[in-house]
């Protein structure tokens, strides 16, 4: 059973292994992305945030396209991102000083290289879709149930005896090449093993969340989004932004601004998350409020806090994934788990060639000898 799941185990790291190196390093980039970004990143100004209104307006006159998202980029809400679609549709944002409504700069939302201003963005999209869109968002979903099984796998075969912990972690005791490389890459693995065990299906939800959660619904209590029926091809709105998250906030007047969607003749409603304290979310709450861009009737809120256990654990999962929901220790771990996906690879792999080079090394040293052999029988006088 060992040796199978030895093989099983090596087979994970040598054909998917590289894919699991680049989502480590570039997760562990992505766990501190906000603070990578402000480092070169507009400088903003002080002050109350100025009105939703005045913040699409400006954008969309920047941008010569309808705005349809407004968010915030991090907890410090300093700095609102305008999203739209150019006249080449390609999906770009205006970045907008959330104090005075003054535009920033501009950047490609999904850059086809990390040039200026998107890197970390392009970092993002390699790393939820290996820059395939859907087909290789659904690759990583893939990839993140075998990396569940690999580590599975590397956990049971790397467990140390009883008695024999302190062994597993001896450096001085690595003495050969190949005794440092397969000590690494255990200790590695028996450090990091487990967290992995636990960000990887918080991606896999994030992955397939569509297709979990109406089956997930059908068998416990569960708030799915709500859908807002489609309005007539000339549909106005009467509702401004500004008066929507007016209305959002006297619902939730604790509740700190993350995103405004606008409405749309297909979905002819705002739709506004806050975050309220007590979320597992650091920035990014997920409390939602649904307002008719023609009544301003609200209608529907979703309220995190109060909702079904089944919601409240998939909310967490974003925050675990990147580690906010322990803050700066959790996100130091996430990030060094990510950092051990490319370390197991490289040891991985070095010691598996190392391994074959000895093998080959010792069939040709056993050939001649095999073979001189043979000659002195040949040669031999009978008895």
């Amino acid at each position: 059973m060992r040796k199978k799941l030895v093989t099983l185990h090596l087979w994970f790291g040598l054909t998917i292994g590289l894919l699991w190196a680049v989502q480590g390093l570039s997760g562990a980039l992505l766990v501190f992305h906000q603070e990578i970004e402000r480092l070169a990143g507009p400088a903003t100004s002080a002050g109350p945030q100025a009105s939703l209104d005045t913040v699409i307006a400006r954008a969309a006159k920047a941008a010569n396209a309808p705005i349809d998202t407004v968010s915030v980029t991090d907890g410090r809400g300093d700095l609102l991102s305008a999203w739209y679609r150019d006249a080449e549709g390609h999906k770009r944002a205006q970045l907008v000083d959330a104090a005075t409504a003054r535009i920033l700069a501009a950047h490609d939302r999904e850059p086809a290289l990390p040039a200026a201003g998107s890197a970390m963005q392009w970092v993002y999209l390699l790393h939820e879709t290996l820059l395939g869109g859907a087909f290789g968002e659904t690759l990583i979903g893939i990839s993140g149930l075998l990396l569940m099984t690999a580590a599975a796998t590397g956990l049971y075969v790397a467990w140390p005896k009883r008695r024999q912990w302190k062994a597993a972690f001896s450096v001085s005791r690595w003495r050969s090449p190949p005794q440092k490389l397969y000590g690494w890459h255990r200790a590695v693995g028996l450090l990091t093993g487990f967290a992995l065990l636990v960000i990887a299906p918080c991606g896999i939800y994030m992955v397939f969340a569509n297709e979990l959660r109406p089956a997930l619904a059908k068998l416990v209590p569960h708030h799915l989004p709500y859908k807002i029926a489609p309005a007539p091809a000339d549909f106005r709105p009467t509702e401004s932004a500004q008066a929507a998250l007016d209305r959002a906030h006297a619902l939730f007047p604790d509740g700190r601004f993350v995103r405004l969607t606008l409405p749309t003749a297909e979905a002819p409603a705002y739709r506004i998350r806050l975050r309220q304290p007590g979320e597992t979310r650091a920035w990014s709450g997920v409390t939602t409020i649904v307002i008719d861009a023609r009544t301003g009737r609200t209608l529907n809120i979703y309220d995190p806090l109060k909702a079904p256990l089944s919601n409240r654990i998939l909310d967490a999962a974003y925050s675990i994934h990147n580690g906010e929901v322990a803050h700066l220790a959790g996100r130091l771990l996430v990030m060094l788990a990510g950092l051990a996906l490319p370390t197991l690879y490289i040891t991985g792999i070095k010691s598996w060639l190392g391994k074959r080079r000895r093998k080959k090394s010792g069939k040709r040293r056993a050939a001649p000898q095999s073979a001189s052999a043979s000659a002195g029988s040949r040669s031999a006088p009978l008895p």
